[in-house]
């Protein structure tokens, strides 16, 4: 099988009213772990590689060679996606290397700006038959003040999708990137007049930690891909800890990680499906 395009992925989420979990990679053992969570559970998934990633950890190119290689044999819908594309330059090597799908994340710049660059994008990428999201509002990290003003606005949305024709878009509801320090109140009324707007797949970004409850109703308000990295994070670091005294000794320093990232990517995959049809 040849890796899926997201709007694949979204087609099947729109088609059966599930959300798809975006899992992103640092490592071999990453992949193998959400690629085989997606072979026993029977749902799509997505393989993310964000920009900083490629740029600070290992080889894109490589890694997405690696990741079509198990996608050969896979019996789910399984995509390869550039995750916050924060340049031009960084989105031409993502398609360069094969990537199915790619993410240009415009926020920091001006609306005009944003629009501009990600229509361009948009063009190119459409041309190799490769999705494109795009982002609008600041989702940020947490920690950073978060008032309306930074969130989505659906009339800004329905222009901003009609101008640069994305296939998906990151939008901001009260969702933040990294490890929440309580839970996350999400603007479900913006999220549905969003969804009420636009016809793209709609994207949350900063997953990990939203209450399940919340995961539920944001697929029931119309998100279609849901992005998770913390989580798998705190779940190898965890690992690490554990096994540590064991690598000091026989030097096995991937002891359990595929397992656990799986465990956590399997229990996300099985939330975002809860709604299935």
């Amino acid at each position: 099988m040849n890796p899926a395009t997201m709007n694949d992925i979204i087609e099947y989420s729109k088609k059966h009213r599930v959300g798809v979990g975006m899992f992103n990679i640092v490592n071999l053992e990453f992949a193998r772990a959400i690629f085989d969570a997606s072979q026993e559970t029977g749902l799509p998934v997505m393989l993310g590689m964000p920009e900083r990633f490629i740029l600070n950890y290992f080889d894109g190119e490589v890694m997405a060679a690696a990741c079509r290689k198990m996608i050969e044999k896979s019996k789910t819908l399984v995509n390869i996606h550039l995750d916050h594309g924060k340049s031009f330059d960084g989105v031409m090597y993502a398609l360069k290397a094969g990537f199915s799908s790619v993410m240009f994340d415009g926020s920091a710049l001006s609306y005009e700006e944003n629009v501009r660059q990600t229509a361009e994008i948009v063009k190119i990428a459409h041309a190799m038959d490769v999705s494109v999201e795009g982002e609008l509002g600041y989702v940020g990290q947490v920690g950073d003040e978060m008032t309306e003003d930074r969130f989505t606005s659906p009339e800004q949305a329905e222009d901003f999708v009609g101008r640069t024709g994305v296939d998906a878009l990151a939008v901001a509801i009260g969702n933040q990137h990294g490890q929440y320090k309580g839970t996350p109140k999400l603007d479900f009324e913006r999220l549905k007049a969003i969804r009420s707007k636009v016809d793209c797949g709609l994207v949350l970004h900063g997953g990990s930690g939203i209450a399940d409850e919340d995961f539920v109703e944001a697929i029931r308000c119309g998100i279609n891909k849901v992005n998770i990295y913390t989580a798998e994070d705190l779940a190898a670091k965890a690992c690490v800890r554990e096994h540590f005294e064991e690598y000091k000794q026989y030097l096995d320093f991937t002891k359990g990680l595929t397992g656990a990232v799986k465990e956590v990517v399997t229990r996300h995959m099985q939330l975002f499906a809860s709604l299935k049809e």
